[in-house]
């Protein structure tokens, strides 16, 4: 299973869910391994037998303010799913699994006292997704739409400093992030050019929320990445 966690805030809102980089190996053949190393992102993917691959994926990204607030968030996950290759250089693929991460805030300021005061939260959570897609794939070029349905849930919640006014603005009082589960459609669309082994990798995703209460997320998402594949039909003497 795979199951993912990515939170992240903005300057002005908290954003509590960001997706991370949708993994869309379109894998060919067993033993093909892709690995895409982004900003934010580092991804593997592995193929054990001709039909079924595994994939494992980490995010972390880190957003310092000028002199007074901190962002981050990181998550792990875990992949298991089937691939085929169609006629026409054509991918059918289909992923599913489960991971957990973290965020944290942390707003420095000084009062009325002349005091440095912080306040901070800090929340956990976990998140399964389900991603079919379909791609080409070639030695220069693969286009991938995959739309991955994720359902998030928080574990914890916990804060210092902040007014239950002030978390409200952010749907964050009376702990009712912690109430229920948050459902998504996140579809998202992978380009990568490059040849055989190495590509160039730009994905744009979206983001919609399908069920759950109020929560602040990141409606459209995007990464850019090197992809590494090593794989026997890229051998001399090997097909395309």
């Amino acid at each position: 299973m795979s199951i993912a966690v990515a939170a992240l805030f903005s300057s002005c809102s908290t954003n509590l869910y960001v997706p991370n980089t949708v993994n869309a190996p379109l894998l060919q053949e067993k033993g093909e391994v892709k690995a895409n190393v982004g900003e934010t992102d580092l991804q593997v993917a592995v193929a054990v037998t001709d039909h079924i691959g595994v994939m494992a994926n980490g995010f972390y990204k880190t957003y310092e303010g000028k002199e007074y607030y901190v962002h981050e968030g990181r998550m792990g996950e875990l992949g298991v799913g089937y691939f085929t290759p169609l006629k026409n250089n054509l991918v059918f693929e289909a992923y599913a699994g489960g991971g957990m991460g973290s965020v944290n805030k942390k707003v420095t300021y000084t009062n009325f006292d002349n005091a440095e005061v912080t306040n901070s939260f800090y929340a956990k959570g976990m998140r399964a997704f389900i991603q079919p897609g379909i791609g080409y794939s070639n030695k220069y070029f693969d286009a991938a739409f995959t739309p991955r349905v994720t359902v998030v849930k928080y574990s914890s919640f916990s804060y210092s400093g902040f007014s239950e006014e002030e978390l409200a603005k952010d749907y964050l009082d009376k702990g009712r992030l912690l109430h229920g589960y948050y459902t998504f459609a996140e579809p998202a669309f992978t380009v990568r050019l490059g040849y055989k082994y190495l590509k160039f990798q730009m994905q744009y995703g979206l983001t919609m929320k399908l069920s759950g209460s109020e929560i602040r997320y990141q409606s459209t998402f995007g990464s850019i990445g090197v992809v590494l594949d090593v794989a026997k039909r890229f051998r001399p003497g090997k097909r395309k």
